[in-house]
């Protein structure tokens, strides 16, 4: 995978806008390939968290998604 856990990036929302952010989480870390934690499940590539409106969000997007 081209990003690695607790690397800095930028993701792209599908209306363009743009957040900085950290890469929690990736697919490939887990068996199955399936984010699985305690607190998220999800089939995308990573699990990142941003600051959106003054609030951190944890979001699933696809590699394609970030830079």
């Amino acid at each position: 995978m081209k990003f690695q856990k607790g690397q800095a990036i930028i993701y792209t929302t599908l209306t363009g806008k743009q957040y900085s952010g950290i890469v929690m989480h990736r697919k490939c870390d887990f068996p199955n390939n399936y984010i699985d934690t305690d607190f998220e499940h999800g089939g995308f590539d990573y699990l990142i968290q941003i600051v959106k409106d003054m609030k951190e969000e944890k979001v699933f997007v696809n590699e394609n998604d970030l830079a």
